[in-house]
Formats: C-alpha cells, structure tokens, sequence
C-alpha cells in the first residue's frame, strides 16, 4: 500500500500490519485515522483486499477490491474526513453500515429506533419495542433486541455498557434488569408494568456513560 501510494504521488505514512507475526506480516495493514481504523486483509487465494473500517466496536463500512490503487485512495480519503455519503459515491466497492450515516450526524439513537419500529424482520417483538418507545425516558437509549429481549443500552451498545434489560416470560409476564446491579430484577405481570419498572431502574441508577 506505501508503494502503491508513492506511485501515484499520495503520501500514505502510518501505514502497519495488523500483526505482530506469522503471515499476518504481509498479508494484513492498517491505517488510523480520527473514525478508527481502516483495515485490510489480503485472501489467502485470489488478489482480492478485503476491507473493514472500525471505531472501537462500531463498523463503518466493509468490502473487497483487487485493485490497489482503488484501496489506498479509499484509505487516504477516509483518513482525510470525507463524509460518509461522499466516500460511498467515491468508492462504490465499499458499503456503509446501517447507522453509518446517523452516527456521522451524531445521533444514532434515532435510527435504530426506527429500524426495530418498522423492520418486517422484528414483527414478531414489535409490541414490546412500541411500548417501550413511548417513554421518552428509554426512548433516549440505544435499543437492540436479542432473542426475544429488548436491551436498552447508556452507551450506543457499546459492550459493557450499562442496560436495561425487559425480557418477556411465560403467560404474559416480563423480567426487567438493569446490568449495573447484580441483583437488580423484577418481574411484572405485563408489559406496561414492565415499561414502567425499567423507567423506575433507569432513573434510581447512575447516569448515562
């Protein structure tokens, strides 16, 4: 990739493996920039890079190029701050995550919300989302379903984070729990009472991270 940039006039500095040893030496590289890393693999087969842009555990963009040239552009422009919108235009091998373009605005919040509101994929636990969605007070956490259960998380769902937890039982009950107390659960005889116990969870706790 240095070489590749020196080609073409483009000072590429920084440029390292992702590895310490073994083949990830020449087959991996990275470049830091002020949105993560933008990282690259190369296949074990083919001259294929494969490419993934990361900012701690939330991904930007991901995909694949053979071309070189195309990938140390697309590393110098993401490293340079070029807009998301702007860089997938630019470099249509690579494709934005769902909320790369809300978290760029600076609120993600919203856009998952929306996501697990009109998804068809989440039909089936749209109840419990909806319910939860009317109290403004959660409704300011990063929301994510998992088997069933909404997590509402402090922190963007970063792992680790702070949650409020309504899991859904058996004959319409629910379990509420918050994850900055090891004892802290309560189960409910309905998903309004529910609501209403991750809300009381959420404000007897510590603030949002």
């Amino acid at each position: 990739m240095t070489e590749a940039a020196g080609r073409a006039g483009l000072d590429l500095s920084g440029v390292r493996s992702q590895s310490e040893f073994g083949s990830g030496l020449i087959s991996t590289a990275q470049v830091d920039s002020s949105r993560g890393k933008f990282m690259v693999w190369l296949d074990e087969s083919t001259r294929t890079f494969f490419v993934g842009i990361q900012e701690g555990r939330f991904v930007w963009a991901e995909g694949a190029t053979d071309d070189l040239t195309d990938l140390v552009a697309a590393s110098m422009a993401w490293r340079g701050g070029m807009p998301v919108g702007e860089f997938a235009e630019s470099f249509p091998f690579m494709t934005l995550t769902r909320l790369a373009e809300a978290r760029e605005t600076g609120d993600p919040v919203p856009a998952q919300w929306d996501w697990l509101l009109n998804s068809e994929i989440f039909e089936e636990e749209r109840p419990i989302v909806e319910a939860a969605h009317v109290e403004y007070r959660l409704r300011r956490l990063f929301p994510n379903l998992s088997h069933g259960s909404l997590r509402l998380s402090t922190n963007l769902g970063v792992q680790g984070s702070r949650e409020i937890h309504i899991n859904p039982l058996d004959s319409g009950r629910y379990r509420v729990e918050d994850t900055s107390v090891s004892s802290s659960s309560l189960e409910t005889g309905s998903l309004t009472e529910a609501v209403a116990a991750a809300t009381e969870f959420l404000d007897r706790g510590p603030d949002f991270e």
